[in-house]
This record gives C-alpha cells, structure tokens and sequence, in this order.
C-alpha cells in the first residue's frame, strides 16, 4: 500500500506512528477542517464500525477477536463490496 491517510486523532500517535511504516510507503494526516479529506476518513471509519466492530467498547483482551473481525472486513471492504462512488464496482481486484 503506498499511502495511508488517518485524521489526527489521539489513536494515531506514539505506537502507531513507530509502525505505520511497516504498512505503507507514506503516512499522511489529514488537514482539519478540509471536508473533503475528513469526509472519506469519517465515512470510513462510521462503515466499519457499522460492518464491523458495532459501536460497543472494547477491552484489551478483545484485541485478538478484533483484529480477525477487521482482517475479515477489509478483505471484504477490498476486493468484493460493491461501492457507490465507484458504479458498484470494488476498489481493487485481486491479481491486478
């Protein structure tokens, strides 16, 4: 993956930032204020708690669970969830 865009919330400091690296060639905050690079962030992360995670809070011992749950999702979110903005095709395809 070549970029990774998060707002800059509280979760994306310290441990995050000494790893983000490992995921991605360019970690990019998003401006405040800018609706349009806040909106796709917002609109993402309401999709996965709406599809995914739920809106409950999590313990710590609920990390492994977790992580399978969002593996699973974005595999889906990728490669077989049809989305509107693109004609109801998904944003990647596997092999291509």
């Amino acid at each position: 993956m070549a970029l990774i865009q998060t707002d800059g919330g509280s979760e994306f400091k310290d441990a995050f930032l000494a790893r983000v690296t490992a995921y991605c060639d360019r970690h990019r905050v998003a401006r405040p204020y800018k609706k349009n690079e806040q909106a796709y962030i917002e609109s993402f992360n309401r999709t996965v708690r709406k599809e995914c995670l739920g809106w409950r809070r999590y313990n710590a011992t609920d990390l492994p669970s977790c992580q399978r749950a969002a593996e699973m999702f974005l595999e889906r979110y990728h490669y077989h969830r049809p989305h509107l903005g693109l004609g109801l095709r998904t944003p990647l395809t596997k092999g291509a």
